[in-house]
Formats: C-alpha cells, sequence, structure tokens
C-alpha cells in the first residue's frame, strides 16, 4: 500500500491505494483546493497565505497517512512549487515538520507520469492520441500510442497562470477569448509542429477540468457519454460545444449552481474549457476522450 500525493498548482491530492492485477485499489483519497499558486504564480513566489494553506493541508494528508500506517510515501511538487523562488524552502519545512519528502519534478517527468496514468485508465486505440493535462501552473502535452511517448512537452499555460494574466471579465467577454485564443497560438507553436509530424485526430483529456467536462455532461446536460472502461469516457464534439457554450457564458453565480461543478473548479473551469476548445479546433480534433486518471495514478503504477 502506498500514499501518493500530488501537489498542484490549485489542488493538493492524497491517494491511498495499492496495485492488484494491474488495477488500482484505492483505500481512501483526498484532494484540497490549495490555491498554493494563488496571488504569486506569474511572479515566482508562494505567498505567505498560500504557504500556510499548502502546509495545512499537507498536515491532514499525514494523519490519514499516519492512521493507515502507511510507509512508503511519494510526493510530487508540479508548476507552482518548481518554479517558486521559496519552492525550495517549503519543501524543506515540509520534511522537517512532516517528515513528507517531496520531490520537485520537472515538466517532462510530470508528462510522463501522466501519460502513465492516463494509458492504464482504458486500452489505448492502435493510432497516435494527444494527450492533455490542464493544471493550474503548467499544461502537459503529450503524443503517444499503445507502445511508447513519441512527444512530450510541459507549457506554462495553465488556468490559474491565464487567469492572473488575462483577469477575464465574469462572464467572459469575446474580447476575453480573442486575446487568450491569440496567446494560446502563439505559446503553442512546438505543439503545431509535433502534430504535423506525428498527426492524430483523437483528443485524450486527462482528469481534473476533464472530470467535470464528464460531470456536466452526465448531471447538467442528461446525457450519458459513452464508457470505454470505468475510468474513461467518449464525449461527443455535439456535447462538447453544448458544455462550451454554457461555460463561456455563465456567471460565477450560475456556474455555481452546475450539479457536475465542483466549488474549487467556479472560477478555473472558463479558461480550462477555452484551452479545450482551441485544441479541438486548432488541431481539428474529432474523438474526445475524458480520463479520469492522470498524475497521481501514473506515480501509483511507475
Amino acid at each position: 500500500m502506498k500514499a501518493i500525493i500530488d501537489l498542484g498548482t490549485n489542488t493538493f491530492h492524497l491517494l491511498i491505494a495499492e496495485i492488484r492485477n494491474q488495477e488500482i485499489q484505492e483505500y481512501f483519497k483526498l484532494q484540497v483546493p490549495v490555491k498554493i499558486g494563488s496571488g504569486g504564480i506569474n511572479k515566482g513566489y508562494i505567498t505567505d497565505d498560500a504557504y500556510t494553506r499548502g502546509i495545512t493541508a499537507l498536515t491532514e494528508f499525514k494523519k490519514y497517512i499516519d492512521k493507515f500506517n502507511i510507509k512508503d510515501v511519494r510526493a510530487s511538487a508540479t508548476s507552482a512549487i518548481r518554479n517558486a523562488k521559496n519552492g525550495n524552502e517549503f519543501v524543506e519545512v515540509v520534511k522537517s515538520k512532516l517528515n513528507i519528502t517531496i520531490e520537485t519534478i520537472s515538466g517532462d517527468a510530470e508528462a510522463a507520469c501522466i501519460y502513465e496514468g492516463v494509458r492504464h485508465s482504458f486500452n489505448l486505440p492502435k493510432e497516435n492520441i494527444l494527450v492533455m493535462d490542464i493544471g493550474g501552473g503548467s499544461v502537459e502535452f503529450i503524443i503517444g500510442n499503445q507502445e511508447k511517448i513519441i512527444w512530450k512537452q510541459s507549457f506554462e499555460l495553465g488556468a490559474a497562470r491565464l487567469i492572473d494574466k488575462f483577469k477575464h471579465l465574469n462572464p467572459i467577454t469575446e474580447n476575453d477569448v480573442f486575446s487568450i485564443n491569440k496567446y494560446l497560438l502563439e505559446q503553442l507553436f512546438s505543439l503545431k509542429d509535433a502534430l504535423q509530424k506525428f498527426p492524430t485526430t483523437i483528443l485524450v483529456g486527462s482528469a481534473g477540468s476533464f472530470e467535470t467536462l464528464i460531470d456536466v455532461v452526465l448531471k447538467d446536460l442528461k446525457v450519458i457519454p459513452n464508457a470505454l472502461s470505468k475510468h474513461a469516457f467518449e464525449i461527443r464534439k455535439e456535447d462538447f460545444e453544448v458544455f462550451y457554450e454554457l461555460i463561456t457564458t455563465s456567471t460565477i453565480e450560475q456556474r455555481s449552481k452546475l450539479k457536475g461543478m465542483i466549488d474549487f473548479r467556479i472560477e478555473m473551469i472558463v479558461v480550462a474549457t477555452l484551452l479545450m476548445k482551441f485544441v479541438i479546433d486548432e488541431f481539428k480534433i474529432k474523438k474526445i476522450i475524458a480520463s479520469e486518471y492522470s498524475l497521481k495514478e501514473g506515480m501509483l503504477f511507475s
């Protein structure tokens, strides 16, 4: 049995589980909206308030780790902590106070681990796929197939960074959407090059905002997505378009009333949806698959 801790920019995740017959046997899961990048993500530091929230969440995690008597603990920090001037200090304080060793992983290592998680969530098709993981600090893209990863890159284009940079209105305006899309086109030129070399029309979204996509389609649009496994679902493009329209024309208050919307995704889901829409349209995606597995499941398998 292992404890996996994913210290994301928006959310800290704890997963206590083991692998049996190549399946995850889950014993406990907890996610806390720490927002460790809030207020300082584009300035390269963790603010005092975010620092405190992070320590508080990990103190809570430690209680469950001790309760389950877990000796094998793997904790990984991603974009916000790896790029913060005081990120190493945070890691050292956690080790000193809680005896939890945090590994600050690179964007490439994060992408590889995400792909490892996704490929265990359903039987990958024989052709190439494009995996997309939208975090608060970074977005990972991986092109691969059943056998291997062909190309991968992490981009500092996460939802928290985009919100901090563009400070869009509520609801978002057409000018905001245009500005963000223009920026994405400039920043994702290497992804465009990669997809010209290794083409695919299949997008696999990894957990996070893609789980919200599943939940809103199911609970609010009242559409049952096609289950590819217990942990992956195909979303029809026409259902995604309805989801996109719903999210991008709604206010925070309206989104808070959606049955499929988790509280801590109410703000971030707008720019996350714009990211999805940009990739789908720009790269002529024909099939959308949402996987419930991501970094933490990949860490468990690797």
